[in-house]
């Protein structure tokens, strides 16, 4: 009997051992991919890319968006609704110096695509987007965590 109930807690320990490795090595949530709505907005972080920015302890992350209208009334969305929160607690607004952010009325039920283009310190590979439009109205704020393994 003894020989039965070391066997059992040997298996039982074994398990609890499997399991927390699985879990530790578990990366952070990625939310590349996934809509979120507020405003009348369904918002999807569509594509990250990471690209070497002018400064050597700089990078751009290139952050591709779906903005749908699901609203009855014309909306507007852009680069500049959006911050990054890096590691170290810091928000990063939208990288003015670059022509190509996206931004513009989106009618209802119409759908605008876009990059919007931020410089985070380099080789930060996981950070927090947030979609916070500022406005003089209170608007729902929503927000991605993200883990990249760009660059």
């Amino acid at each position: 009997m003894k020989k039965k109930r070391s066997w059992i807690t040997l298996a039982v320990l074994s398990l609890v051992l499997a399991v927390t490795v699985i879990g530790c090595g578990t990366p952070k949530a990625n939310d590349v991919g996934k809509t979120r709505t507020a405003n009348n907005l369904e918002i999807t972080v569509q594509e990250i890319e990471l690209k070497d920015a002018n400064q050597n302890d700089k990078q751009i992350a290139k952050i591709e968006f779906s903005v749908k209208n699901v609203g009855k009334e014309e909306s507007g969305a852009g680069a500049g609704d959006f911050i990054i929160e890096t590691k170290d607690g810091k928000k990063h607004q939208v990288y003015g110096m670059n022509e190509n952010n996206f931004g513009d009325a989106i009618a209802a039920g119409k759908t605008l695509t876009g990059a919007g283009y931020y410089e985070i310190p380099a080789n930060q590979k996981s950070f927090t987007i947030h979609y916070e439009p500022n406005t003089d109205v209170p608007m729902e704020a929503i927000t991605w965590e993200i883990t990249t393994t760009s660059k």
